[in-house]
């Protein structure tokens, strides 16, 4: 997986590598290849670039795709029409998956 031209983290033979902070990123990636961002920021927006490569090494497909973050976490709020009940949305669990040439990204947040 690449950010703007930047390598993020790879897998390959179920082993990850990453190319830069773990901290920093906050991503992971799947077995799959999914790729999952948490706690989500503005700074997280890019054309994000996934490669994947057959057994034998040989370039199978490669997809990019804009992730565009707008807003301020803290300006987010539940719609509740009482305002002494309402608390901040939880952080949002960000993942896209490529399959045959589609790109399929999940939005989830834990309760």
């Amino acid at each position: 997986w690449l950010r703007d031209s930047k390598r993020l983290l790879r897998i390959k033979d179920k082993a990850v590598k990453y190319y830069v902070n773990k901290d920093q990123c906050r991503c992971k990636i799947f077995l799959n290849g999914t790729l999952q961002i948490e706690r989500v920021v503005k700074e997280d927006s890019g054309k994000y670039t996934v490669t994947v490569y057959q057994d034998n090494g040989k370039l199978e497909a490669e997809e990019d795709t804009m992730f565009i973050i707008q807003g301020e976490r803290h300006h987010l709020r539940r719609a509740c029409p009482f305002s002494s009940f309402s608390e901040p949305v939880p952080q949002p669990i960000l993942s896209g998956e490529c399959m045959n040439k589609t790109v399929s990204v999940k939005c989830e947040v834990k309760q």
